[in-house]
């Protein structure tokens, strides 16, 4: 499949691996084959993992990762890891933790008010990494924001190939009856038809219609934030978004370039240098 530009999957995820800081630790992947350099050594403890992260991955201006406040995925210490990007650029915008969530400096409230085209109050804002909520779901959200009645959930890619079409659960059709159901009920105005079809959510579009699933009201949204040469998570997201979304739907679930909010992050005077030449600069 080509790729933004005519850059092909397979060339883009090269040249981003290319271009990653230099490692002088390159790791096993899985275990298993010659070193890589993109991967930070073979930690074997969240500690070891997040020791690696900090020292070789984290921009100048990022606090360090404590792995007993951050659940750190199994791939974090790869140098293209998503849940690194994503740390990397939120984390300089955050206040510190309070035990339970973190707290938006006004850059990010500014942000986040241009992404949904609102004013954001101040006060009471929270934030969160690896951001579960309350639903019997137990998804993690890369990063959640909230400002009263503004909910914002993010899902954040770089280099993946695809969103997960499938399910993984044990039984997935009890999954859907007694845990997705009744959220695709609560959320029936985004769906065309106003519902999603058990086989579609489970075998065709999970993770993009999981995480849907949130957009309940026109104060709640989830953003898929990907860059403009990932054509292949932007082709399917595009497939989902025709098939099985609303027009009201398309408001509140959208597919954002990080290269867009890099740029929104420019115009209101947000220093994102360091950011973009670690993760953009080399992309056409």
């Amino acid at each position: 499949m080509l790729n933004y530009n005519g850059m092909k999957y397979e060339e883009f995820k090269k040249k981003v691996i290319d271009n990653m800081p230099e490692n002088p630790i390159p790791g096993l992947w899985q275990g298993k084959g010659a070193p890589r350099k993109h991967i930070l050594g073979n930690p074997s403890s969240p500690k070891e993992q997040a020791d690696v992260i900090n020292k070789y991955s984290l921009l100048p201006n990022v606090p360090l990762i404590d792995s007993d406040t951050i659940h750190l995925q199994q791939y974090a210490h790869h140098l293209n890891s998503s849940q690194i990007m994503c740390y990397n650029f939120f984390r300089p915008m955050i206040e510190g933790f309070d035990g339970t969530m973190y707290h938006p400096k006004d850059d990010l409230i500014k942000l986040f008010g241009m992404e949904v085209d609102e004013e954001l109050e101040h006060k009471n804002a929270v934030c969160n990494f690896e951001y579960i909520d309350k639903s019997k779901d137990n998804t993690n959200f890369d990063f959640y924001f909230k400002s009263n009645h503004i909910e914002v959930f993010c899902e954040i890619k770089y280099t993946e190939p695809w969103f997960a079409k499938s399910s993984r659960a044990k039984d997935p059709h009890e999954r859907f009856e007694s845990v997705y159901k009744p959220m695709i009920d609560k959320a029936k105005d985004i769906f065309a038809n106003g519902s999603i079809s058990e086989s579609v959510f489970n075998t065709k579009y999970y993770q993009l219609a999981r995480n849907a699933i949130r957009a309940t009201s026109s104060g709640k949204h989830v953003f898929f934030i990907c860059p403009r040469a990932n054509e292949n998570l932007k082709n399917q997201f595009r497939q989902f978004s025709t098939e099985c979304l609303t027009d009201e739907g398309r408001k509140r679930v959208k597919l954002i370039n990080w290269e867009d909010i890099v740029h929104d992050a420019c115009r209101l005077g947000i220093d994102i240098n360091a950011f973009n030449n670690r993760y953009f600069v080399f992309l056409p």
